[in-house]
């Protein structure tokens, strides 16, 4: 494995870890907390233009399938917070997005356009795979 794989892994490994709610006790109180999983509204159609704009498609690709530098970002992206803090804070060498650079509304319209990508076509359906 090459350390380019190995970092991709890595960081997809933490990003799960910090998208998993902790095994805290439960108090039994039913408040919400203030840190919603729930991503904020979000324009796909602006969040197409703006991952093409800030240049995302460079190491992700064109469709945020994954490119030669950066790991697949959708469809079906890891959940928002994690996504919002890496792009905050990233490990790798992706540059950091702090609220100046990227305010919060842009970084909810670029997970909307994530999560609005269409799924891969099924493995059946693509002729040069088959037997």
């Amino acid at each position: 494995m090459s350390l380019r794989h190995l970092r991709i892994a890595t960081v997809g490994t933490v990003l799960a870890a910090l998208s998993t709610p902790s095994a805290a006790p439960q108090t039994g109180s039913t408040a919400p907390t203030t840190m919603s999983a729930e991503a904020p509204e979000g324009n796909a159609e602006r969040g197409e233009i703006l991952y093409r704009k800030t240049a995302c498609y460079q190491c992700h690709s064109e469709q945020a399938q994954g490119g030669s530098q950066g790991p697949r970002l959708g469809p079906n992206p890891i959940p928002f917070r994690a996504f919002e803090r890496y792009l905050r804070a990233p490990s790798g060498e992706m540059p950091p997005y702090s609220v100046k650079v990227m305010s919060d509304q842009v970084v909810a319209d670029l997970y909307a356009f994530l999560r609005a990508l269409p799924p891969p076509p099924p493995l059946s359906s693509i002729p040069l795979l088959q037997p």
